[in-house]
């Protein structure tokens, strides 16, 4: 089993290689080493898509000149995706507009969350971080308000039936959603545009999650200090750099070890590490660690935040300062490892951390029996209809 970046396959070494958002001269010598030999483009191809990589790799080969020797239909495939998200993305950015247009009219206080931003500012083209939604982090208090400025923007809050048209939740849909989760139910709006068919909202008022979570950190307070940001001509907020990177890190653990994440296949995403490691590229500069620290231990989530990153160093090298990793280190870290955390005991896993990574029979080792409690939720919520 694969313990560290070289012993991986050169196809998974060309896949975290190209993940990064600056490229060093040893790294461009490693992938220029790597493109020499023979590869199975079929299985770059899938860990690039599943991962959300496929554009930033693509993005990289070609500033590199190395795209000649790309398998022809798999660069077909990159080229087209990355066009399809260079349009996709810059449609949201100009929503974002309208909706931070009417927010600051109302005098309404949220921030953007996660790739909205990171995909605008910190990678290296507008196409190469991909993203679904648009995430807000908002005040629970100030839900409805919102809410009904969606609507009267166009926005449904509700669900997608299987013919791609959007079904308003019942009012006890949306209490379960927000009685069992970090977020209100989602508002949708119909497109006309083929590569956005429909704007999703996801309105989060927990950076955490809900049940049996060690910590808890206000939200309030992090809108309270949420610095101003222009993306694409809208003027909006995001958390500041040590609260972003701390939400980055809660989102990244809560997705790695969350059954219902590991069960969909949507846990260890290359891309959410990719994140943090581009994140503190950029603003090396501004992050301020020992408020970093302060503020995790003050909250409790200096675990949480250490196993993000714990895996983001193991992947990509020393990103994060060594004196930080000493100053979070948990006195055990067996928790690394483990998985089912919102039951009263958790797992752990029979495989490497690169291997579930990059193994999609990972899912196979969660028992039926850990899964139930999760499934019990969603089974529950839709019957609620």
């Amino acid at each position: 089993m694969p313990q560290s970046v070289k012993e991986l396959t050169k196809e998974r070494q060309l896949v975290l290689l190209c993940s990064r958002g600056v490229l060093k001269e040893e790294h461009i010598e490693e992938i220029k080493t790597i493109m020499d030999g023979n590869l199975d483009w079929k299985e770059i191809l899938y860990q690039g898509i599943t991962h959300r990589t496929l554009n930033i790799m693509y993005y990289h080969l070609k500033n590199l000149r190395l795209t000649g020797k790309i398998e022809e239909e798999v660069l077909k495939a990159m080229k087209t995706q990355s066009k399809v998200y260079a349009i996709r993305n810059k449609s949201y950015f100009e929503e974002i507009k309208v909706i931070f247009d009417k927010l600051n009219e109302n005098g309404i206080r949220l921030a953007i969350l996660k790739g909205n931003f990171l995909a605008s500012k910190v990678y290296p083209s507008v196409e190469t971080r991909t993203f679904n939604d648009l995430d807000f982090l908002i005040d629970v208090r100030d839900g409805d308000k919102i809410v009904k400025i969606l609507e009267d923007l166009g926005y449904i809050q509700g669900e997608v039936n299987e013919n791609g048209d959007i079904i308003p939740s019942t009012r006890k849909q949306k209490m379960l959603q927000q009685l069992a989760s970090n977020e209100l139910q989602e508002c949708l709006k119909k497109t006309d545009n083929p590569f956005t068919p429909m704007f999703q909202v996801d309105l989060n008022f927990d950076v955490l999650w809900k049940g049996n979570c060690p910590c808890k950190i206000d939200t309030p307070e992090l809108l309270e200090r949420a610095i101003e940001v222009d993306i694409d001509g809208a003027r909006t907020l995001i958390l500041d750099y040590e609260d972003f990177l701390i939400q980055l890190a809660c989102h990244l653990y809560k997705e790695a070890a969350l059954l219902h994440w590991i069960s969909d296949l949507r846990d260890l995403k290359i891309y959410k590490f990719a994140d943090i490691l581009m994140f503190v590229e950029k603003f090396s500069d501004k992050i301020n660690w020992d408020k970093l620290v302060s503020f995790s231990k003050r909250v409790g989530c200096e675990s949480i935040v250490y196993y993000a990153f714990y895996y983001v160093n193991l992947m990509y090298g020393q990103v994060i300062p060594e004196s930080v990793m000493k100053a979070i280190e948990p006195e055990s870290k067996e928790y690394l490892d483990e998985y089912g955390i919102e039951n009263e005991k958790p797992s752990k896993w029979q495989f490497d951390f690169f291997t579930r990574m990059f193994e999609t029979s990972r899912v196979l080792d969660v028992s039926e029996e850990m899964l139930s409690n999760t499934k019990r939720f969603w089974d529950t919520k839709e019957q609620s209809g």
